[in-house]
């Protein structure tokens, strides 16, 4: 479940300076800083596989693991070994810090002297390599703390979706909270969240060697000075619940109890997770008291008429929303209505035309047929919904007759973008059987001849151009 406030727009006479720098900064440090990582672990993964270092190293990470009383996970890296499934395990012999050092002072019981001469200063520096990795060398580690990584785990992020993730956040509640404590107060109090959840997360596990990295610490932060700073004002949030979509407005706290309750729940039933969600209490704490004492220190610190100013609600978002709301409790003919209303109001739009198409679906009335067709012909559609349409077309093989010409000609040239031809071959050849003398036709055989080369079906590739060129010969000698 997510819920989001989306109660403030982006106001530029407000700008969120402090904000787009911030996101900057993380981006950077992922793109041009972390993108090393990849090929320095490739490298060093492959050396160690060529010297042939794992077949050797193996019986003292055994020995190793045995003194540290991990069992079960020797029993599963054994039955691993003996299936020569090899790769979690010498991954994790790699990046263990206190493995290599276990090595280090028992190398020499378990290797010849000639080949451990040879062998200590190459893995030597595969470890240093290792740990030049960003999130090793700059994430926080409650067993080795650097005080510079309470401040550079928050610029640092696991992959893609986790820095997406975190930005999204950021953005969402960053802007009017930046907005509200102004710019500087915002920095600091952002950075002072972050430093709270790192020390939150050391505190929880001294002895954790699992580095941190990543801004929900200090976004939770972000949160809480949200909730604080609009407490009981009603604002707008945006719901999602599997499919159940809408907006509704209510206190701001309210998030409060659904914040917490997750992060425990979470905390308690998940306790494998590499989520720091001591991290995440740790700065939501911090984002609460920091903007709690500031206040009482100064009553004036906020930017009220910002605060207190009600967006103005997009009128068709709104609509949307009364319909998401109907349908929510099964009152689908006041749906209907408002969809129709809507339609009449604005015009047809794909995602209105879906909305009506879904909610006609379910009785198959009158009404049905014409909605369909009527979605069916919507003009200049995203790839993302030309998939939706593909579904529909599929679903309703009846109302293929019903298409003229003209539409089923636009609705098979935009399905050739699809990964698979299938329907636009479909509806290809339902117009060849109906005796079509659209000139467009030899554009659409053209079009299937393409989706097939990106297949590489050479057999249709070379029949499609060749029907592409005799539909357009036929259009010229009509024309003559």
């Amino acid at each position: 479940m997510i819920i989001v406030p989306t109660e403030k727009q982006l106001d530029w006479r407000n700008a969120p300076i402090v904000l787009c720098v911030l996101v900057f900064l993380n981006v950077m440090v992922f793109l041009f800083y972390q993108s090393g990582d990849t090929k320095k672990i490739i490298e060093v993964m492959t050396a160690y596989e060529k010297q042939d270092y794992f077949a050797q190293e193996w019986p003292i990470f055994e020995k190793y693991l045995e003194e540290k009383s991990e069992q079960d996970l020797l029993r599963d890296y054994r039955k691993q070994y003996e299936r020569d499934e090899t790769e979690l395990i010498l991954g994790d012999m790699l990046m263990r810090e206190d493995f290599y050092t276990y090595l280090q002072q028992n190398a020499h019981n378990y290797f010849k002297p000639d080949f451990h001469d040879q062998w200590a200063p190459e893995r030597e520096r595969m470890h240093k390599q290792l740990q030049s990795l960003s999130y090793i060398a700059n994430g926080l580690r409650a067993s080795d703390v650097r005080v510079w990584t309470f401040f550079s785990h928050q610029f640092l992020h696991g992959d893609i979706m986790h820095l997406l993730g975190n930005m999204f956040f950021l953005i969402i509640c960053g802007f009017a909270v930046e907005a509200a404590i102004g710019h500087w107060r915002f920095l600091l109090f952002y950075l002072l969240s972050g430093l709270a959840a790192g020390f939150a997360q050391v505190a929880s596990d001294w002895n954790s060697t699992t580095p941190l990295v990543g801004a929900s610490g200090a976004i939770s932060g972000v949160m809480a000075m949200y909730l604080a700073v609009f407490r009981l004002k009603k604002i707008e949030f945006f719901y999602w619940f599997f499919f159940f979509v809408g907006y509704f407005r209510a206190p701001a706290l309210l998030i409060l109890p659904f914040y917490i309750g997750k992060e425990v729940y979470s905390y308690h039933s998940d306790s494998e997770s590499n989520v720091a969600f001591m991290a995440h209490a740790g700065g939501f704490v911090a984002g609460a008291l920091l903007i709690g004492i500031a206040w009482l220190l100064n009553r004036n610190m906020l930017n009220t008429q910002y605060i207190e100013t009600d967006q103005t609600i997009d009128p068709r978002q709104q609509q949307l929303a009364d319909i998401y709301s109907a349908i929510e409790m099964h009152r689908f003919d006041q749906a209907l209505a408002l969809v129709d209303a809507l339609i009449q109001e604005k015009g047809l739009t794909f995602d209105v035309a879906m909305i009506r198409y879904n909610i006609l679906k379910i009785s198959r009335g009158d009404a049905y047929l014409p909605a369909t067709l009527n979605l069916l012909t919507v003009p200049l559609l995203a790839s993302d919904e030309v998939k939706k349409l593909d579904k529909v077309w599929k679903d309703n093989p009846d109302i293929h007759p019903q298409l003229s010409d003209q539409a089923a000609l636009k609705l098979g040239m935009q399905f050739t973008a699809l990964e698979s031809p299938q329907s636009a071959e479909q509806l290809f050849l339902q117009l060849l059987e109906r005796g079509c003398k659209n000139p467009a036709l030899s554009v659409y055989a053209s079009k299937l001849a393409a989706a097939f080369l990106r297949l590489r079906d050479t057999g249709k590739q070379s029949h499609y151009d060749g029907l592409a060129k005799q539909l357009a010969q036929g259009a010229e000698r009509g024309l003559l």
